[in-house]
């Protein structure tokens, strides 16, 4: 039974986070266009610098063949990636998909 629901909170995490991950994550890059111009200026090689710019491509909910490409620095991607574990683990504990319900 617990097992059930862990893996139905997955399941909406997973989804969530498709769907509202990168959207997100886009607001931020708008916001940083400024300083991403500044950074061109000084191309950056090291992979693990906070501010390397990394680019994934991520599925388009509703279609089998879309595919959006995200740009984000890693220090952008690594704050994507905390936002995303902390609704899980709020999922995970309050056994709810929907954030802050449980209150």
């Amino acid at each position: 039974m617990a097992r059930n629901i862990l893996r139905m909170g997955l399941a909406a995490f997973i989804a969530l986070f498709f769907q509202y991950g990168p959207v997100g994550a886009q607001e931020v890059k708008d916001k940083s266009t400024a300083d991403s111009n500044a950074e061109k200026a000084q191309k950056i090689n090291d992979r693990k610098h906070p501010d390397y710019i990394r680019c994934r491509t991520e599925p388009v909910l509703g279609s089998n063949a879309k595919k959006r490409r995200v740009c984000l620095t890693n220090r952008q991607w690594a704050e994507v990636s905390r936002d995303g574990n902390a609704m899980a683990r709020d999922m995970a504990e309050t056994g709810t998909s929907r954030p802050n319900s449980g209150q």
